[in-house]
């Protein structure tokens, strides 16, 4: 668990009272500190509670609900994301998205804002998501609905992921 977080607060959403209260919980900070791994925690205890799960990396899921257009199955694919009791966006903000893919991941989002919580991880701030939305009223809209009523929690520190061994001498850059 990252020091930085409250203990407090991570038990109280290991109890999921988030899933009843239909609560966001959004996990944002750079790579390698823990916030997948924190986010599938949430979803675990959320499916031992009995409620139903989903988790997706977020382009995958953009990905889908583009090719289900081509074969007629949008509704059915856009109600696979909408109707969990919990659905978990893994990596958000990692790549621009273009109007399409955003338009789909609105689409998600409006239609589970205060149905199913989001549990939402992503390595930027919420003011530099203006820029992976080519609408900027997209992304305000966006971002009010996943952040209305929703727990934040912020990551920080340095990574975990370390090398096994280093050889040689230091890079220029480094």
């Amino acid at each position: 668990m990252r020091p930085q977080l409250e203990p407090r607060v991570v038990k109280e959403l290991l109890n999921c009272r988030f899933v009843e209260e239909r609560r966001n919980v959004i996990c944002i900070g750079k790579p390698g500190l823990g916030k997948t791994r924190l986010a599938k925690a949430l979803v675990h205890a959320a499916c031992l509670a009995g409620y139903s799960t989903l988790c997706v990396v977020t382009a995958d899921m953009i990905e889908d609900l583009q090719a289900s257009l081509a074969d007629g199955s949008y509704p059915r694919t856009l109600r696979r994301y909408v109707k969990p009791d919990v659905l978990l966006l893994d990596e958000l903000a990692y790549e621009p998205l273009d109007t399409r893919a955003t338009t789909f991941l609105f689409r998600v989002i409006a239609a589970r804002y205060q149905k199913g919580s989001i549990v939402l991880t992503a390595n930027t701030g919420f003011s530099k998501w203006k820029t992976l939305f080519p609408s900027e009223a997209q992304a305000v809209a966006a971002v009010d609905r996943l952040l209305h009523d929703a727990t934040i929690l912020r990551f920080t520190g340095k990574t975990w992921r370390d090398p096994r061994d280093i050889h040689g001498a230091p890079l220029d850059d480094e």
